[in-house]
């Protein structure tokens, strides 16, 4: 196997499966892309990081696209305001990468890659966690109990 390639041993394959599993149920609790979660295990696990950023972000496009396409057939979105989100999108995407690449061959450091990653995720963090305090403090002050409620239960 080539140096940065991943072997798949009966270990790897559960080790693997294990940490996709905590990672989508992460990312669907916390309303995040997976991507940001299976990252940095991707990198733990030697994978190269251009193979990890492609990786990912082609998980991102199949899930964000699927989702779109829930929202446009069940009617809960409005195909004008989709199709425009979908070309902004599409735009920052090809502007991204092209940036990115274009990062990566001038300085010859893939690591960059590695350094923007670790930069979204903090700012991410920082953002969650500034917005869940603001969610609980509007909760207080409204009176709301900060309790679990049943799953099945709806509260107008």
């Amino acid at each position: 196997p080539l140096a940065a390639e991943l072997v798949w041993t009966k270990p790897m394959v559960k080790r693997v499966a294990a940490w996709s599993l905590g990672a989508g149920t992460l990312a669907s609790l916390c309303g995040i892309g997976g991507g940001m979660v299976m990252g940095p295990i991707l990198l733990d696990f030697g994978i190269l990081a251009q193979v990890q950023s492609a990786t990912t972000g082609t998980t991102l496009f199949v899930l964000s696209s699927a989702t779109a396409l829930a929202f446009l057939v069940q009617g809960a979105a409005p195909p004008g305001y989709a199709l425009f989100l979908a070309v902004a999108t599409g735009a920052g995407a090809i502007f991204g990468k092209a940036t990115i690449g274009f990062i990566v061959k001038k300085f010859r450091r893939p690591s960059c890659i590695m350094f923007l990653l670790g930069g979204i995720i903090l700012v991410s963090v920082v953002i969650m966690s500034i917005t869940g305090g603001l969610d609980v403090i509007n909760n207080i002050q409204e009176g709301e109990d900060l309790l679990f409620r049943g799953v099945c239960s709806v509260e107008a």
